[in-house]
């Protein structure tokens, strides 16, 4: 009897801790539903907050390239930004659309439109930087053809340093494009060397002499 009544208290025991266990481990699965549900949550926050940064990058770079572009060639040129997840990461497609269709812009666009939407699409992403809004432009038209554009870049570039509050020094070397800059500038300078005698040997110097 004795034996049946220690079997008895023996078989208890392992149930109470496998209820013991049974109940640790329900208040383990919570604990995980209540952190995967705070995670969901977290996710869902931080897609909307990607989506919304997303929204805001793809209307700043567009209005600014859409704007050069509709500058130069009104009418012809249309810039997009194509968000799309592939294997978990989001990449951006930049398309180009030339009278309403889908265009390479590499492969089938002249007159400096990729040299145009290059440089907008460089002062776009500047603009979103934390460094000083001071930018430097070395001779950014002159792959632009025919050359009566190159005067309506150059307001791009002033229009888009007005709607940015970005300041270019812009470095040219042309003549031409001297002139150009003549007309959208607020300070010329002009750098030429000069043969200065140092120590009795002749030396190539800069100068630089204010125009405006």
């Amino acid at each position: 009897m004795r034996k049946y009544k220690d079997l008895f208290m023996k078989v208890k025991g392992r149930l109470s801790t496998l209820q013991e266990q049974k109940e640790n481990d329900e208040a383990h699965i919570d604990r995980l539903k209540n952190r995967l549900m705070s995670l969901e949550k977290a996710q869902l926050f931080i897609q909307q907050v990607a989506k919304a940064t997303q929204e805001q990058l793809k209307f700043h770079v567009e209005d600014v390239v859409n704007l050069a572009m509709e500058t130069l060639f009104p009418g012809e040129y249309t810039f997009s930004i194509e968000f799309n997840i592939k294997y978990g990461k989001t990449s951006a497609d930049l398309v180009f659309t030339k009278e309403g269709f889908p265009v390479d812009i590499l492969k089938a666009a002249g007159g400096g439109v990729v040299d145009i939407a290059s440089l907008a699409l460089r002062i776009a992403v500047w603009s979103f930087s934390k460094t000083d809004n001071v930018l430097i432009l070395d001779e950014p038209v002159r792959n632009i053809q025919p050359a009566s554009l190159q005067n309506i870049a150059w307001g791009v570039i002033k229009k888009l340093s007005h709607r940015l509050n970005l300041q270019f020094i812009v470095v040219s070397n042309s003549t031409n494009n001297g002139e150009s800059v003549h007309l959208i500038a607020d300070r010329e300078y002009l750098v030429k060397k000069d043969k200065t005698l140092i120590r009795n040997e002749e030396w190539d110097v800069s100068k630089v002499e204010v125009i405006c």
